[in-house]
């Protein structure tokens, strides 16, 4: 059987009690790495141990059986639980036995039209969510799905109590960003993502990783099936054993090539959305972002893949495409809610409240924007912070010298004005229409015909 960490056993305690207060559904928030499952596992038995059935559901296949496995070394007997995926319990509603506890893994995905239709026939059951992340791109809550949310240890938390690895972030960015547009969703479409990757130079891919990984057992992601395995081949062809692996991989190949992976046969693991959710190696200490995104979900499912617990690892996060910048660090302090949000939340603070910060020149390391010398390759950033205090009080003295000029202009009367420029700067003042300023101009020989 699994032993609980404190603050596992802290999680199983606040559910079971949240759920004999009255409330249907509590959602467990804890962050990716810090081993939901064994939590899953405990209320598992503990409800299957009082006589209860429970019906456990995800969104896919392969996080059935590592569930299964982690239910089997609790100790929880599989006869009195229900572990299928999605699909196949929504198909099956009025065959399969009632449960008395419903547990949702990955619950960031409830809103689904699958996961509405089992809570509402079973809508007198109550039911557990787990996530790393309450967060949908569409910006709508899950109040109506969970009464309570219970929020375990924050990622800092967890690296001081040596439950993750710490981590270093390096930016070195690849592509051209302009390329990326949106869709109806709210993340980048894929013929724009394929347009972003075109204009990576591949060999620059494997470049950066020697540089900063040489020899590290690494997961990369990207958007695609082609690009993944044009990725592989780019590290073949520099003599690093590579796959290419997803989710239409046929099963046995695709088991073959994660057993290698995880035994270091394969050093480098190439992938479109296949290991971003469950998938454990503890000893994977790199991962490199190819994959641009909108969504903070999978920014933090993808960039904290290496961050699994293990005495004296350090993890390496390069961030190829920038979504740090969009989302901080793994490790940013994040303000979770049940609640409808804004849809770019970390455009308004509502997701991200730590420190800013910027990328060394030098090492190409993500570090904290107040530091003026770099940790980690010891550049001195002086010289740029007093160019930037310099263009700072340029634009100062620029904004007070107009301050100062719109001022003037409204003491006067619109014929003390000679400049169709200050004519409009006093009909926007005193609310005219834009032709105002025109008709003026044009009527005092300004505007030359």
């Amino acid at each position: 059987m699994f032993q609980l960490f404190d603050y596992q056993q802290d999680l199983v305690d606040k559910a079971r009690n949240a759920l004999a207060a009255g409330n249907q559904g509590v959602l467990i928030v804890s962050p990716p790495g810090s081993g939901k499952s064994v939590v899953i596992s405990e209320i598992a038995r503990l409800t299957v141990k009082k006589g209860g059935h429970v019906l456990f559901f995800v969104h896919r296949q392969e996080l059935v059986k590592q569930i299964k496995d982690s239910f089997k070394q609790q100790g929880v007997d599989l006869n009195h639980c229900t572990i299928m995926t999605v699909g196949k319990v929504a198909n099956r509603l009025k065959i399969l036995p009632k449960p008395n506890l419903i547990i949702v893994d990955e619950s960031q995905h409830s809103r689904a039209k699958t996961y509405l239709k089992i809570f509402g026939y079973y809508n007198d059951v109550p039911r557990l969510g787990f996530t790393g992340s309450p967060w949908r791109l569409s910006g709508k809550g899950f109040k109506d799905i969970y009464s309570a949310m219970i929020e375990g240890p924050t990622t800092k938390w967890l690296i001081e109590h040596h439950k993750l690895a710490p981590f270093t972030v390096y930016g070195y960015q690849l592509g051209n960003k302009d390329l990326l547009k949106k869709s109806s969703t709210g993340d980048y479409t894929s013929k724009s993502m394929d347009d972003f990757t075109k204009s990576i130079i591949h060999g620059d891919i494997v470049k950066s990783w020697l540089k900063f990984a040489k020899d590290r057992k690494t997961i990369i992601y990207c958007h695609s099936t082609s690009f993944s395995k044009i990725v592989a081949q780019e590290f073949r062809n520099a003599g690093i054993n590579a796959a290419h692996a997803d989710a239409k991989t046929p099963s046995n190949e695709r088991n073959k090539i994660m057993d290698s992976f995880k035994q270091g046969q394969i050093k480098v693991l190439c992938n479109v959305d296949l290991v971003s959710e469950g998938f454990n190696v503890p000893d994977c200490s790199c991962v490199v972002l190819l994959r641009p995104t909108e969504s903070l979900v999978v920014y933090l499912q993808q960039s904290m893949r290496a961050m699994r617990y293990q005495p004296h690892k350090h993890a390496v996060i390069i961030d190829q495409v920038g979504n740090f910048e969009r989302f901080g660090l793994p490790d940013a302090d994040r303000k979770w809610t049940l609640e409808d949000r804004a849809k770019h939340p970390q455009r308004d603070g509502q997701t991200v409240d730590g420190p800013a910060i910027k990328t060394c020149p030098e090492c190409f390391g993500v570090i904290r924007a107040e530091l003026v010398i770099c940790p980690l390759c010891g550049h001195d950033f002086s010289a740029e912070i007093r160019k930037i205090k310099q263009k700072k009080e340029q634009e100062l003295q620029v904004i007070k010298a107009q301050n100062i000029h719109i001022n003037y202009i409204s003491t006067k009367k619109p014929e003390e004005l000679t400049s169709f420029k200050d004519l409009a700067i006093y009909g926007k003042l005193h609310g005219y229409k834009p032709g105002w300023a025109y008709f003026q101009a044009k009527k005092r020989g300004f505007i030359k015909k």
